[in-house]
């Protein structure tokens, strides 16, 4: 699997969902219809999902392109279909191979970064890892597309509300093996500061005692 994607989940990743079960459960549709078959989720055209209880920042993929113009798009800051950060993967010519990347804002809307929002594969690929992480404090986004080794960004043209994430199909494209980076929780991150803040005590205290 990882010689078909180019597969390079970082290790925080979590599979939220691998489709393997035939029944599209976990989610709810906000535009179009999705399904699974064969281990493998697509749906209709701008068709959009949002992972019911997911939040985060960073998000993956195993994409396969279709056999015509087809997406597979990664949502963040999921707030309503119009307001939502969108990056994709395209098949932009038809030939059954992917060789685009966007950002959008809103389902297959308009631009999200300023400067191009879209970006072009340095080989036409079949399938790949993708990968889309937004961080709303310095407004960058990126997409990473395993099968190239390409990392491509922009910077937000706006702010938004939401914290929901989701999937979106156009065509016959599919998606295997769903990834989420969860943003930590308030509490985790107090700890993490207090157990680094006792770590620097003790090492000071080490080094006085030299």
């Amino acid at each position: 699997m990882a010689a078909v994607f180019g597969l390079n989940a970082h290790a925080a990743m979590t599979v939220a969902d691998n489709f393997n079960d035939g029944v599209f459960s976990g989610w709810t549709t906000q535009a179009g219809s999705l399904s699974e078959s064969g281990g493998l989720l697509g749906g209709s055209d701008v068709s959009l999902a949002t992972l019911n209880g997911g939040t985060g920042t960073t998000l993956g993929v195993d994409a396969v392109s279709g056999s015509s113009v087809s997406y597979v798009a990664l949502i963040l800051n999921y707030n309503s279909p119009s307001d939502l950060l969108f990056v994709k993967i395209q098949d932009n010519t038809g030939d059954g191979l992917f060789d685009r990347v966007f950002m959008y804002r809103g389902n297959n809307g308009s631009p999200a970064v300023s400067g191009s929002y879209y970006f072009d594969l340095s080989s036409q690929v079949k399938s790949s890892y993708f990968e889309a992480s937004v961080n709303n404090t310095t407004g960058l986004v990126t997409a990473t597309v395993g099968a190239t080794g390409q990392v491509f960004s922009g910077n937000l043209l706006g702010s938004y509300t939401g914290t929901g994430v989701g999937i979106g199909f156009y065509g016959s494209a599919k998606a295997d093996n769903y990834y989420v980076q969860a943003v930590p929780e308030p509490e985790s991150m107090a700890l993490l500061l207090a157990g680094v803040g006792v770590a620097g005590v003790m090492a000071r205290k080490r080094k006085a005692a030299r």
